[in-house]
């Protein structure tokens, strides 16, 4: 009974994962059907160029948005050992602000020096990033017990840190652009990002654990 239990515990975890990774491809093929060329070979010249600029740039940035996203949740679920509904139903929320970039995207193309196409665009990422967290506490709460090998100290605040961060970058675009700093607010990404991980990887993430030296050299005397 026990083995048919973990048989049927571990195709649920494949099938969350699976669909996980379906719906990200989906969204990044919805992304490049945005792109539309022209009609007719006769219609491409620099001017039609110029025009689908802002939409390959819109393409480009959420794509890298995407696969920054898919790393994480990649980084965040490799380890899951065990399904568990609350973890199914918080990756479920996280997939939902996912599958609104497409949209989102085609406004921006759309409208790229837009006040409020840049908040529409941030408020998603900063939606994707709070469900993003929610799937961290849920899939590592009880001290990992849904993770192989558990959670040491520190590794939540180290992964619940790294996954409010795009969050953090479009929030404080946000405040920009309510100044008036229209330009700066498209750029602070790429910033905020950047500083929120070295702070992660230098000062919260979990140090592996180091063998004492009088253990070490009891071990190499054994030997």
């Amino acid at each position: 009974m026990h083995d048919v239990e973990a048989e049927l515990d571990s195709r649920m975890t494949h099938r969350l994962l699976f669909f996980s990774d379906a719906v990200f491809a989906i969204v990044l093929t919805l992304l490049v059907l945005e792109l539309k060329p022209p009609e007719t070979w006769r219609e491409a010249n620099g001017e039609t160029l110029a025009h689908l600029a802002p939409h390959i740039a819109a393409f480009a940035f959420s794509f890298l948005i995407i696969a920054i996203f898919w790393f994480a949740h990649m980084n965040t679920m490799r380890r899951l050992a065990r399904f568990d509904w609350p973890t199914a139903a918080a990756n479920m929320l996280f997939l939902l602000p996912i599958s609104l970039l497409p949209f989102a995207t085609a406004w921006l193309g759309a409208d790229p020096g837009g006040a409020f196409t840049w908040q529409l665009y941030s408020w998603v990422m900063i939606a994707i990033s709070a469900a993003n967290m929610v799937t961290v506490l849920a899939a590592y709460r009880g001290r990992g017990k849904l993770i192989v090998g558990g959670a040491p100290r520190g590794e939540v605040a180290y992964r619940l840190l790294r996954a409010v961060s795009p969050g953090m970058a479009f929030a404080v675009g946000l405040l920009m652009l309510a100044a008036g700093l229209n330009t700066l607010a498209h750029f602070a990404w790429a910033a905020v990002i950047p500083l929120v991980f070295w702070i992660a990887e230098r000062f919260v993430k979990p140090k592996p654990a180091v063998m004492d030296a009088p253990a070490a050299e009891g071990e190499a005397e054994t030997a």
